[in-house]
């Protein structure tokens, strides 16, 4: 099921991720459904701490609201992956970068971003977002502060 794992997470990359965030502006129904597609019912999500308004987030109506208003903050939202990478059966580290504007402010976002995914049955039931290879390493109960520290081999997205 590992490998498995490796292309949900990538579909959702691909879905969610580069969904253009006017696409995301959906009735609370479809909301939930879209979340349905990805996460168990009971999934526990945990954005990056130091992002303003981030907060831990329980089940599929709390996940699609924190994503929809994070993602619209946003006039311009990119998420290029680089590595994706299984972690035992249960776990795949998505490693890559955000290039974002604000909506608002016009402030741009650039930089890394590690998104820790733990998936049962096919949907994830955890997911943490990182701003560090280390912290999302130790999140995934990995020590080391690179790849190969950890005893991972990086794949390139299309592998």
């Amino acid at each position: 099921m590992s490998q498995g794992n490796v292309e949900i997470v990538r579909r959702w990359v691909e879905e969610e991720l580069n969904t253009a965030p006017a696409d995301l502006n959906m009735a609370p129904a479809e909301l939930k459904a879209y979340a349905a597609r990805f996460y168990d019912p009971d999934a526990d999500y945990y954005p990056v701490r130091k992002f303003p308004e981030a907060r831990p987030c329980h089940g599929y109506d709390e996940i699609a609201q924190f994503l929809v208003g994070y993602l619209t903050a946003y006039s311009r939202f990119e998420y290029v992956m680089r590595d994706l990478i299984q972690v035992g059966d249960d776990r795949v580290l998505v490693c890559g970068s955000v290039h974002a504007e604000g909506r608002e402010s016009g402030l741009a976002l650039d930089g890394d971003l590690y998104y820790c995914a733990w998936l049962r049955h096919g949907r994830f039931f955890r997911r943490e977002d990182h701003l560090t290879l280390r912290g999302a390493l130790h999140a995934l109960g990995l020590e080391g502060e690179t790849l190969e520290a950890a005893g991972l081999k990086a794949a390139s997205p299309g592998e």
